[in-house]
């Protein structure tokens, strides 16, 4: 028989105030079999028993505490990042057929044959059959569906500096049409067209930044679209004459117009007014500034209109804001 002495690490119940302790017989207290009631429930008579510990409710609540399995792996549907994806479908309900996809995308029912165009690359990076027409029933619709989504983010771009193509993007959708193309069917770089060849020589891997590519091409506008013969021709003619304001404004708006005899009249009425308004604010400048004589009114008229000249140096229209 042992004795259960109270000591400096026993629970306050066994310090001397307790009550008197009874014997614990150990093998009793570890047994299969029912533990002995004394008499008492006190924690000092039934001990701190590994088989007590376990008790059938503690038990229970271990049984339900298996961990749960990770949930079967989904294949990826989108990129989930904006940029298309060689893993997009039709999302959950979509039950479009090729042929309603196609007439529900302007740009995809627009879109030429050209031959920086690609189209049977284009088939070939997004799962299309270029032997069927893109109507047939056969057509993979899942196919046609990314087809659209790569010419939707392209068409949509911004502008190479990262700005906003406000006449050709409205609301994040572009204008439906994919430009770019030379007369003789060649793409421009830093253009759509030129972003959708691309795109078919080298795959999703290109899509990235959603902007134009930046080009050195002089016959590339900054909204990304083309400059004909006349166009290029008066937009490197205002380029060379910044230093007369009215002259290279009026060149430089026909350059950088929509084309065509109305974009033309258009440009060149834009490039004027742009020179009168830096004209009447240099001339008020100089009056307020106490240099109201004919030749510092003269003087300002002129340094007013070359700060608003957009041909010129930035260096120089800086200076000329000063004045």
């Amino acid at each position: 028989m042992i004795l259960a002495k109270p000591s400096s690490f026993s629970s306050p119940m066994l310090r001397p105030s307790a009550a008197p302790s009874t014997t614990v017989n150990p093998r009793q207290q570890l047994s299969a079999g029912p533990v002995q009631d004394t008499g008492t429930r006190s924690m000092n008579a039934r001990g701190f028993s590994p088989v007590d510990a376990f008790e059938p409710a503690v038990i229970n609540r271990l049984q339900l505490r298996a961990p749960a399995l990770p949930p079967a792996a989904e294949a990826p549907q989108s990129s989930g990042s904006g940029i298309p994806s060689a893993n997009d479908k039709r999302p959950a309900g979509d039950t479009r057929s090729a042929a309603q996809i196609v007439d529900d995308s302007p740009v995809l029912k627009k879109l030429g044959r050209q031959k920086d165009i690609k189209f049977e690359q284009l088939c070939k990076q997004t799962g299309v059959d270029p032997k069927l027409d893109l109507k047939d029933p056969k057509q993979n619709a899942d196919g046609v569906y990314r087809l659209t989504k790569v010419l939707e983010f392209i068409d949509s771009a911004k502008a190479s500096t990262g700005g906003d193509r406000g006449n050709k993007v409205q609301n994040g959708k572009g204008d439906g049409n994919i430009e770019g193309i030379t007369k003789d069917g060649d793409a421009r770089h830093g253009t759509e067209a030129g972003m959708l060849k691309d795109f078919a020589e080298k795959g999703y891997s290109f899509l990235g930044e959603h902007q134009l590519p930046t080009t050195k091409d002089t016959h590339v506008k900054a909204d990304g679209s083309n400059k004909d013969n006349f166009q290029w021709a008066a937009g490197e003619a205002g380029k060379a004459l910044w230093f007369i304001p009215g002259v290279s404004n009026v060149l430089t708006g026909i350059g950088n117009s929509e084309g065509g005899f109305k974009g033309v009249l258009e440009g060149a009425a834009t490039g004027y007014l742009n020179t009168i308004k830096g004209a009447a604010e240099g001339l008020v400048g100089s009056i307020t500034k106490g240099r109201a004589n004919p030749a510092s009114m003269l003087f300002g008229s002129y340094m007013g209109a070359l700060a608003n000249t957009e041909a010129a140096p930035q260096p120089v229209k800086d200076i000329a804001s000063l004045f």
